[in-house]
């Protein structure tokens, strides 16, 4: 009988889907986003905020459960990208967290500091649907999906 229940236990841990958190104040941005994570098969939760402060708040109430991945804009209002993802990696609690930033900026002093912050990757959005596949691609292994 106690084999049953850890294996039980075992496919419950397994199925349970694993959450982004994406931080970007332009709606159509997002749902492109939710769009594209759907087509290209990526399961996970989908927790959709307009700004870092928004995020930084969202991670704060749920420190038991952080998300598996953050993908941050740079260019919010009241916080922007940078400044969160510096919060999150001076922070002992949430520096693990995987974050990949997805901005419309292509500027390349932009790409060295987020990645010298402690940014996985750096992606400017896509013009097209197809174009998010390589960035849904990259979240993969963050979210079980590799």
């Amino acid at each position: 009988m106690k084999y049953i229940c850890n294996v039980i236990k075992l496919i419950i841990v397994n199925t349970t889907p694993c959450t982004i958190l994406y931080a970007d104040d332009d709606s159509d941005d997002r749902l492109l986003w939710s769009e594209s994570i759907t087509m290209n098969g990526l399961h996970a939760d989908m927790v959709y905020v307009a700004n870092g402060q928004e995020a930084i708040s969202y991670i704060q109430t749920t420190a038991a459960n952080l998300p598996s991945l953050v993908i941050l804009d740079l260019n919010m209002p009241k916080m922007n990208g940078k400044e969160t993802l510096h919060y999150l990696k001076a922070h002992p609690y949430y520096q693990t967290i995987p974050v990949i930033i997805l901005s419309t900026s292509d500027n390349q002093s932009e790409r060295e500091f987020c990645t010298a912050a402690g940014a996985l990757s750096y992606f400017v959005k896509p013009q097209s649907m197809s174009g998010y596949y390589p960035i849904v691609k990259a979240c993969m292994p963050y979210v079980g999906g590799a």
